[in-house]
């Protein structure tokens, strides 16, 4: 069982705001509409990013306050009550977007749970490591040009120095 775009879009949403990417939120937003997505379906997935965005925000402080010795136990992730398909697509590239393998975890087995089939949870992983790989490669490519604006040396040549 396949993935239709749709489906997919809300996996790329959910990784462009995990990511924090504008370029790819400018891009998927509108790639969602074509596909098919209603304002409301969009405006959902928005949030739903949003508050997972927000929760592995939440869960890497409070890793890195506890490995400076500031902190108690790391919270849980928490599962949502009232959970659907479109939900758990846009979660997982929220997820993967901002690299939260808890929440990864949570939500990976939260869409097996509403019926996504694996192929299909591999398939909105893909679409959203995709989305991650090229939010990456935007930041690295706009870093060049700026250094190369201001006339320094590439990017390219100092990460070849460091060898």
């Amino acid at each position: 069982m396949r993935l239709e775009q749709r489906e997919k879009e809300l996996a790329a949403i959910g990784a462009s705001i995990g990511a924090n990417c504008r370029p790819c939120i400018e891009h998927h937003m509108p790639a969602g509409r074509e596909a098919g997505l209603s304002e409301t379906e969009a405006a959902d997935a928005v949030a739903i990013a949003r508050v997972v965005g927000h929760e592995a925000v939440g869960l890497f402080s409070a890793r890195v306050d506890e490995l400076l010795g500031r902190g108690g136990s790391i919270p849980e992730p928490v599962a949502v009550a009232e959970t659907s398909k479109a939900r758990e697509l846009v979660a997982m590239g929220a997820s993967v977007g901002a690299n939260s393998h808890p929440l990864l975890d949570l939500h990976i087995a939260a869409a097996l749970e509403v019926g996504l089939a694996p192929a299909q949870v591999e398939a909105a992983l893909k679409m959203a490591e995709y989305v991650q790989q090229r939010a990456s490669e935007m930041t690295s490519e706009k870093a060049t040009h700026v250094l190369e604006e201001r006339g320094g040396a590439s990017v390219d040549t100092a990460t070849k120095e460091l060898k």
